[in-house]
Order: structure tokens, then C-alpha cells, then sequence
């Protein structure tokens, strides 16, 4: 039998430097503080991928070492370290945050919030958040109190797998050992590149498109029991500052728009890699990540990553933008918190001798009921709405961040882009073109499909930025933006193309190109209509989105009940009496030229063309009745600015759009 060098198996306090790098890279990426106007850390997301590499290189030495020098390994104890290791700080964590989210929660994210408790503690979370959440990283998905816990799952299910395959493949193919698990690394690595291209948001959850990252701490542990000794070369001297430079690139210079995981993902990976596989207590990095303040952040690491991200949630929910001040303030508490919830809490569960088996397993058991006992209270009572008098939801309701509802609006759209990019079977094919204009009527009409029997709704393009004007045809800068549209799958499968758009006759095809020339969204309509009739489409024109006056991005919805609020009659006012305010004061705010001058140019160009038009505003307005909706019935915004809808919204006026005879006619 091979026996372990013990060098091998000694305390490596570089190890615990790498995951205080990891853990304040990941802190200081959700805090999003800025400097000179900018955040520095939008990279920091990678700090989980240090922490992916680290567990696979640790577990995998646990379980070679067992296997060598005992011959065999047990799945119990391996478990239960794992337990004690992970659920006492998880089990504090929920009970600490209960009491907030019972204060600061509406009732539909009481609901999911205790959803997401039960994924937590079943190691489900990273399924659970991607049919939850719009997109990570996104202002709604920071208040989400235990979105953080996705990575845990991710963990647990390679636990779960990785000990089985590793026993397996080391009792019958031990010589293959290495192989099989480099061979697995690539085609999970493959994988991730491959579905980052297909659905990034499922790709970013997928816990095969994680595995190689772990697979690779995997190898480097491997390598220890292959190897007589780590190289001391100049060479090897030099690649743990090669890692570091590589490690602190990521966090500098990746950001929301970085392909990953994925092959832009190795640059990370392989730094951790450098690190673990070269660095030591007698080299630069070694001694630095060996210092005592890395070492002690990095052992206080899981208690910190599992705080910070509910303390930031629940902070964020306050009545007014954090500053940078007030995000130090929640970093130094989450480093408190960590200090005494591992002396506390960690340190004597993982200690069997201070808790014993019985007892540890009589804890987890009485936490673990109290926790499914309160997430059928929250779910069964709908959110326990009682928590709070009806105008203080309504007070909450508005408080919402805005840029958050924006958010949600245009996560619906991506998702259908990334999953199902093409036209479902059916007879009626609508590809939705225009800016975000296009969007909003996308997901007014995508959220009301079972309304459209034999319908199937598309908008090609994920951003705001495609404008009508890109079809003039007299504008040579814009013939790729056009050839890439009728070129397109779902303009070829398209039976008609729906046009909705912000209207403009002076603006060029990108508004973020200050160099392209100016052209007419009207002169672009023409061609556009030409264009799709010659390939057998039919086409239907939407007239303009009411616009209101607004300052700042806030919506006249906002200002009516901050002034009701101001004056104190918000507390005498039910959301019906609510509704009526707000809706009459939105009526009065539209700007009504706008509108008659776009209507009046749309009708001669489609009675040339012979195309239906639909006069897009009376969906939001009634004159008769003098009002704009600014609330649905159970009391949501409808717009988040001067003109977009919410999710809320859309769905709202899509149903109308539904039961009205003419715009259904005008789909054909």
C-alpha cells in the first residue's frame, strides 16, 4: 500500500489566505461601492470560483489520504464533517434573518423567501433562484436575502457525487485515476462554453458547468500524492505571482458582460491553481497569503460569506440609497458577526468532542423542524399580509427601487431569448420589432399567451437600442443591423411582423453612436414595410406609448404618493381610493402632442401601405373616463419611468389587448 508523505497533509496557512482573497472579493463585489465613479470589484464574483477550486483540492486530499493510508473511506464521517461544518452557521443564519424579513418583506417575498430556505437547506438553491431570479447581479436579485446560498448547492451536490466517483474509479482504475479526472474537467469545461452561449443565466446554476472547477482542485491534489515534492525551480518560484496577477485581473477588469463560466473563466481558475500547486510558506505569496490577517479572514471566511449578503439585502431596503459610508458600516459588521459566530458557533460544532454526535445530530433535527414549521406558516398564510395595516403595503410597494422593476422587465425577455430563441410550432408567428418599446409589448403579450390560441410572440434583439430608423436603406452605416434582422431565423419564420416603437423622426439607428447620421424611424418604417411584404409577411403598426412628465426617472406614480404621504391622507386611503388618485393625476400628465403629431404620420404611411394600425395609448388610457392606469387592481406599478411598463403592467394590458376584437384582427 502507498504510503502519504505527511508534508502532504500538513496545515497549509496559504490555503486559508486564498479564501480570505475569495471571500472580500465577493463581499466587495455585492457591496458595489464606487470610487471616482466607479466599482472597482465587478469582477468579484470570481472570489466563488476560488472558493469551487479550493473545496475540490481539499476534499480530494481528505479522501486520498483515507484511501491510501487506510485502504478505504467512509462516507458517514466524510458527511458528517461536511454537515458540521456547513449546517450550524446556515441554521443561525435563517434564524437571525427571520425577524427582518418579517419586518422589511411583502407578502409574495415573504412566500419566496421562505421558498428559498427550504432550497437552502436541501441544497437546491441554485435551481431554485434560476427559475426565480431575473439575472444575477441585477439591483432586484441583491434583495434577495439568501440568493448567496446558490454556491452551497452547488458545493453539496458535487459532495454528493464527487466521494462515490472518486472511491469507485480509485478501487478499479486507480492508475486512470488523474486521467479520468482531467478528461471529466474538459468536458465539463466544454459544456459551460458551449451553454453560456445557449442560456447563461442556466449555465451560471448548473452545477456540471461548475464541476471542472472543482475537478481542477481535484487535480492539483492528485498531483501531491503523484509527486515526490513541489518543484523549487525559479520557474515554480515565480507562478504563484503569476496566479495572484491573474486572480487580481479578474476582480479588476471582469464584469456583468464577461462570458462566464466558461473558457474566459481559466484565467481565474489557473491563477488558484498557480497558487495552490506552487506557492509555499517560503515564497512571496505564500508569506503574504500565510500573514495572520489573511489567515484569519480566511478562516472566519464561511461565517463572512454567508452573513454579508442578508446584511446587505435588509440594509438595502431602507428608505433611501446606501452611500459608501453606510456599506463600510455593513462590511464591518459582517467581519463582527463572522469573528464571533466562528468562535461561537463553528469552532465547537466541528468539534466532536465539545458536541457530540447524538447531541449535533438532536440540534440539526430541532432546527431543521422549527425552519420547515415556518416555511409552511409563510407559505400556507400567502405572506401573512396581516403583518402590516393596508396603506403600510402600499407605502412598501412604492418604496421599490424602480431600477429594480426595469430589471424584472427585461429579464422575462432574456430569458425566452436564451432558452427558446426561435418560433414555437404554431400557425400565427409575431416578431415584435422596435426598440424597448418592442420589449414592453413582448412581454404584455408573451405573459398572456393562453389568451392567443395558435399564437407564438418573438422580439429578436435583447437591448433598448434597436431603433425603426436602422431599416432606412439610404443609410449605408446601418446595412449589417438590417441584413442581420431579414437574415434572421425568426424574420424568415416570422407570418407577421408587429411594430411598436418609441416614434421619432431625427435619430440615428444606435443612440449610443454619436458618429452615425441622423435618419427617421418613419422613413425606416417605410422600407421596413416593403421590405417584409416582398417576403410574404404581413404587418401591423402601434401608434405611441402615452408619455408623462417626469423628473429624475421618478414616476408621477411616485410623487402622487409621496405627497399623500407627506400630507398623512395616504393612511385614510384603501388601494381602490388609491387607484383613483393616482390614475386621475397620471391622465392629467400625459403628453398628449406627442402622441397626435405620431398618429398622424402613421396613418398616411399605413393607408399607402394598406397596413392595420392600432392606436397603442387607449390600452393605458381611457378619455372617457379621464384616467391612465398607474396602478393594477391588487395595488402594483405599472410603469417604472415616464413610459415603460412593468411586469405588472405588461401583463395588465396584454389582457386587454387580448379581448379587444381589433388588435386581434390585426395580427391576421
Amino acid at each position: 500500500m502507498n504510503q502519504v508523505n505527511s508534508e502532504k497533509l500538513s496545515y497549509r496557512a496559504e490555503i486559508d489566505g486564498l479564501r480570505a482573497l475569495a471571500v472580500i472579493s465577493v463581499i466587495l463585489y455585492h457591496a458595489q461601492i464606487l470610487v471616482f465613479g466607479r466599482d472597482w470589484f465587478e469582477g468579484g464574483y470570481i472570489g466563488v470560483d476560488i472558493f469551487f477550486v479550493i473545496s475540490g483540492y481539499l476534499i480530494t486530499r481528505l479522501i486520498l489520504s483515507d484511501l491510501y493510508v487506510k485502504g478505504s473511506f467512509s462516507l458517514l464521517n466524510f458527511y458528517e464533517r461536511r454537515a458540521r461544518r456547513i449546517l450550524p452557521m446556515l441554521f443561525i443564519l435563517i434564524f437571525a434573518s427571520i425577524p427582518f424579513a418579517w419586518q422589511k418583506l411583502l407578502p409574495s417575498d415573504f412566500v419566496e423567501y421562505a421558498e428559498s430556505i427550504l432550497a437552502s437547506l436541501f441544497f437546491g438553491s441554485n435551481f431554485f433562484f434560476y427559475f426565480t431570479t431575473t439575472e444575477y447581479g441585477a439591483d432586484s436579485s441583491l434583495l434577495k436575502p439568501l440568493l448567496h446560498t446558490w454556491s452551497l448547492g452547488i458545493e453539496e451536490q458535487f459532495y454528493l457525487v464527487f466521494p462515490i466517483l472518486a472511491i469507485v474509479v480509485f478501487k478499479y482504475f486507480r492508475n486512470y485515476f488523474l486521467i479520468i479526472l482531467v478528461a471529466l474537467s474538459l468536458v465539463s469545461l466544454q459544456f459551460a462554453e458551449l451553454m453560456e452561449a445557449r442560456n447563461s443565466e442556466l449555465n451560471f446554476y448548473l452545477p456540471f458547468s461548475r464541476f471542472w472547477e472543482l475537478a481542477v482542485g481535484s487535480v492539483l491534489a492528485c498531483r501531491e500524492f503523484k509527486s515526490k515534492h513541489i518543484n523549487q525551480s525559479v520557474a515554480a518560484q515565480a507562478l504563484p505571482m503569476v496566479g495572484l496577477c491573474m486572480l487580481l485581473y479578474s476582480v479588476l477588469f471582469f464584469d456583468g458582460e464577461s462570458s462566464h463560466p466558461g473558457f474566459l473563466t481559466l484565467i481565474p481558475v489557473v491563477g488558484v491553481a498557480l497558487i495552490i500547486g506552487f506557492s509555499s510558506k517560503d515564497e512571496l505569496v505564500g508569506k503574504l497569503f500565510g500573514g495572520k490577517v489573511f489567515v484569519w479572514i480566511g478562516l472566519i471566511s464561511y461565517s463572512a460569506y454567508l452573513w454579508h449578503f442578508p446584511i446587505f439585502a435588509f440594509s438595502r431596503m431602507g428608505p433611501s440609497d446606501p452611500n459608501n459610508y453606510d456599506k463600510l458600516m455593513w462590511i464591518g459588521l459582517t467581519f463582527v458577526l463572522s469573528s464571533a459566530s466562528y468562535l461561537g458557533i463553528e469552532r465547537p460544532f466541528r468539534n466532536r468532542r465539545v458536541i457530540t454526535r447524538k447531541l449535533f445530530s438532536l440540534s440539526m433535527a430541532v432546527s431543521l423542524m422549527v425552519c420547515l414549521s415556518f416555511v409552511v406558516f409563510a407559505i400556507g398564510s400567502e405572506g401573512y399580509a396581516k403583518r402590516f395595516p393596508s396603506w403600510s403595503l402600499m407605502l412598501s410597494e412604492f418604496d421599490r427601487d424602480n431600477n429594480g422593476l426595469q430589471q424584472n422587465s427585461w429579464g422575462l425577455l432574456r430569458a425566452r431569448l436564451d432558452s427558446s430563441p426561435n418560433f414555437k410550432n404554431v400557425e400565427k408567428r409575431i416578431l415584435i420589432a422596435g426598440n424597448s418599446h418592442a420589449k414592453d409589448i413582448y412581454n404584455a403579450l408573451s405573459q398572456n399567451v393562453d389568451m392567443f390560441e395558435g399564437f407564438d410572440f418573438l422580439r429578436i434583439q435583447k437591448t433598448a437600442n434597436f431603433q425603426i430608423s436602422c431599416f432606412d436603406e439610404g443609410v449605408s452605416e446601418y446595412a449589417d443591423i438590417r441584413n442581420n434582422f431579414y437574415n434572421s431565423e425568426q424574420f424568415k419564420d416570422a407570418s407577421t411582423i408587429l411594430v411598436s416603437t418609441s416614434w421619432s423622426s431625427v435619430r440615428p439607428c444606435d443612440d449610443r453612436r454619436n458618429d452615425w447620421p441622423i435618419s427617421s424611424d418613419f422613413v425606416g418604417l417605410e422600407f421596413l414595410i416593403k421590405k417584409s411584404k416582398e417576403e410574404g409577411k404581413h404587418v401591423a403598426l402601434m401608434g405611441q406609448s402615452p408619455r408623462f412628465k417626469v423628473k429624475d426617472s421618478i414616476t408621477v406614480t411616485d410623487r402622487v404618493v409621496d405627497e399623500l404621504r407627506t400630507s398623512g391622507a395616504l393612511n385614510d386611503l384603501d388601494i381602490g381610493s388609491l387607484k383613483a388618485r393616482v390614475d386621475g393625476e397620471l391622465y392629467k400628465n400625459v403628453i398628449w402632442e406627442t402622441s397626435t403629431a405620431v398618429w398622424s404620420e402613421l396613418m398616411k404611411i399605413a393607408a399607402i401601405y394598406e397596413v392595420p394600425l392600432y392606436k397603442k395609448d387607449q390600452i393605458v388610457c381611457s378619455h372617457e373616463n379621464q384616467v391612465c392606469d398607474g396602478l393594477t387592481g391588487h395595488g402594483s406599478k405599472v410603469f417604472y419611468d415616464g413610459v415603460h411598463y412593468t411586469l405588472d403592467g405588461a401583463k395588465l394590458f396584454g389582457a386587454r389587448m387580448a379581448v379587444d376584437d381589433e388588435f386581434r384582427m390585426m395580427l391576421k
